[in-house]
């Protein structure tokens, strides 16, 4: 494990990745919560963050919650992160 792993495990205490093939399948690591799904989106909590995956016909394979991974399928359309701090600039200028 590099640096960079160990110290995002640290502060999040779960590991996240992400990975797409093809935009028909996807596998996230570093899930903790799914929040909703349904054909047209999943929603879930990771540990850094809420992620909303868009798309067709999508459905979960399998989610593991003792090892955080989620496994999907389908057409993904969109990937978008929720929440999180927002950019220096903007926190500066309200």
């Amino acid at each position: 494990m590099d640096n960079r792993q160990s110290e995002q495990t640290k502060t999040s205490g779960l590991f996240h990745s992400l990975s797409v093939a093809d935009r028909k399948s996807g596998l996230v690591e570093g899930v903790s919560k799914v929040v909703s799904a349904n054909p047209e989106t999943v929603n879930l909590i990771t540990s850094r963050g809420a992620l909303s995956i868009s798309g067709k016909e999508l459905r979960i394979l399998k989610f593991d919650a003792d090892t955080g991974k989620l496994s999907l399928e389908g057409e993904i359309n969109s990937l978008k992160y929720e929440g999180g701090k927002k950019p220096l600039l903007k926190r500066i200028f309200k």
